[in-house]
């Protein structure tokens, strides 16, 4: 019975790491990380703020996925604040 578990547990360990493509959701989560990576440094022009809100929201179905609503909640205020002053409401 033993050695059943380890050769279960060997085979999913070896079943995920021949994974080697992402997912949707992942390559979007990378996409809108690497958008973040710069935006940051831009926010003195309009294009900054453009690629904080896009960044937030590619990063927004990952986090509902994994069921962290702190951290949507988080992430939907962030870029309605980022897309207002987009806008020069505030």
């Amino acid at each position: 019975m033993v050695k059943k578990n380890k050769f279960k547990k060997a085979y999913i360990q070896f079943k995920y790491m021949r994974r080697n493509r992402l997912t949707k959701t992942e390559a979007l989560a990378w996409f809108g990380t690497s958008l973040l990576f710069f935006g940051p440094y831009l926010l003195q022009y309009k294009i900054g703020f453009i690629l904080n809100a896009f960044g937030i929201m590619c990063l927004t179905p990952q986090v509902l996925k994994a069921k962290q609503w702190n951290l949507v909640i988080l992430n939907v205020v962030s870029s309605t604040g980022y897309w207002l002053q987009i806008f020069n409401i505030i």
